[in-house]
């Protein structure tokens, strides 16, 4: 028990570290046992043995039954900087169950070479030029803007009969191709976070005034694969809530695990990052490293903000493989930001846990609701604290390097936005959100 919530609290960068500690002190009367494998520098430290909760090693050894040993590379399938949990994998990377793969794959994530404009021969001036500036688009990761303007571009085709050469030449382009596998996620990661909760899904933590829940519930084809949906209400505007996760240079301020400041490898405009960080929990006995791929949709036009995160896969040219003494972990999150007026923020994350041993009911509740409190009223603090004067992402609010909060609050001046506000407490079905990603591609 102290394995999984140790993994639940780790990767969970807005919870408070003695999360874990709270827990194991609640399950310890039970027998829960917790013991280092390796007899090397602590520091070193990177197996520990789990024996459930009832039953003790030297009980399992009477029985002729092993206690079961997880190494701390066990995959969790969540989001290190929202909310999420995860654990690493001893057999290499793999997608966990539930990640989000548009149709042919995923040019960008795949670390596929970015594609190119298509040839010259049949196309207008204006359309090389329409398509310079998509690509730029492409470029800078900004596909919500690029699929406005393909939108444009294909439309303005349609008007003239002649053009119908020239718009089969752009739509068969790479370029094109790849804006729409993009868009497909956009749309994917937005219907996952809007599903409804199955009918064997139950409660983790539930706070109905603050209007706070995380529901889960077991694959019914794997019980070591574990579903859960957050949904969260701050009542703060959409670009000082976002501050918080998105300032790297400024994790340790809020996050006491990480060891140092992020390593930045790749960032397109804030929209497309590459980070690598490592977190140190338990005096050090779990040290895990991450190396996460983010994706992010600013639709001001609908007043949200989508977000896809990963591990990056070996192969990539920013893969690095874990610092010494840490592990590897794997992460597949989706999340959708939505403001609901200027004072407002909807969160919905959807995940997937792939559990080192299988877990039951009693468990996975008992365990959810220590965590599940810790989790969100620390995401609900910290968030907080970023709109109070002084605090330390005042600057980077003010500065916006990449214009990226501007549009954060023209998400929240949106006319979409102002009619989610009407809601009262801002009580949204799935589908009031659901309709924003059902939209046809561009044709």
């Amino acid at each position: 028990a102290l394995f999984d919530t140790a993994g639940l609290c780790v990767q969970s960068c807005w919870l408070w570290p003695r999360a874990c500690f709270v827990t194991w002190q609640r399950l310890q009367p039970m027998g829960a046992t917790l013991s280092c494998s390796c007899q090397s520098d602590p520091q070193e430290v990177d197996e520990l043995s789990f024996h459930g909760v009832g039953s003790t090693p030297k009980d399992n050894a009477a029985s002729g039954e092993q206690s079961t040993k997880a190494s701390v590379t066990e995959v969790l399938d969540c989001t290190p900087s929202l909310s999420s949990t995860s654990l690493p994998n001893d057999d290499g990377p793999q997608d966990p169950l539930g990640r989000v793969e548009p149709e042919g794959g995923n040019a960008r994530l795949d670390n596929r070479p970015l594609a190119g404009l298509p040839g010259v021969d049949g196309l207008s001036e204006a359309s090389r030029a329409a398509l310079a500036h998509l690509q730029h688009l492409v470029e800078t990761a900004d596909f919500i803007n690029a699929e406005a303007h393909l939108t444009k571009l294909l439309g303005a085709l349609d008007e003239e009969a002649e053009c119908s050469d020239e718009r089969a030449i752009i739509e068969a382009s790479p370029l094109v191709m790849l804006v729409r596998d993009e868009l497909r996620l956009f749309r994917e990661v937005g219907q996952r976070c809007c599903e409804l909760r199955t009918s064997d899904s139950f409660c983790l933590y539930a706070n109905a005034e603050e209007q706070q829940a995380i529901y889960g519930c077991f694959d019914r084809h794997n019980p070591r694969v574990f579903h859960y949906h957050l949904r969260m209400i701050f009542s703060l505007p959409l670009a000082h809530v976002f501050s918080v996760p998105f300032e790297d240079e400024l994790s340790q301020q809020w996050n006491s695990m990480m060891t140092k400041m992020p390593d930045v490898l790749e960032n397109q405009q804030g929209l497309h990052t590459i980070a690598s960080s490592q977190i140190s929990c338990l005096l050090g006995l779990l040290k895990l490293d991450f190396l996460d791929e983010t994706q992010r949709f600013v639709n001001v036009e609908d007043g949200m903000l989508v977000e896809y995160m990963k591990t990056v896969q070996e192969g990539h040219k920013c893969y690095r493989p874990p610092v010494k003494g840490f592990k590897r972990a794997v992460n597949d999150v989706k999340s959708v930001w939505a403001a609901c007026g200027t004072g407002t923020t909807l969160l919905l994350q959807a995940g997937t846990v792939q559990l080192p041993i299988p877990v039951t009911k009693w468990l996975a509740t008992s365990v959810g609701s220590i965590v599940g409190k810790h989790m969100v009223t620390s995401m609900v603090k910290t968030a907080r604290r970023a709109s109070q004067p002084g605090n330390p992402w005042e600057k980077a609010l003010a500065e916006d390097r990449f214009g990226f909060y501007a549009r954060l609050r023209q998400c929240e001046e949106s006319s979409a936005s102002s009619e989610r506000a009407r809601a009262p407490d801002c009580n949204l079905l799935p589908s009031d959100l659901e309709r924003f990603f059902t939209k046809p591609l561009p044709r």
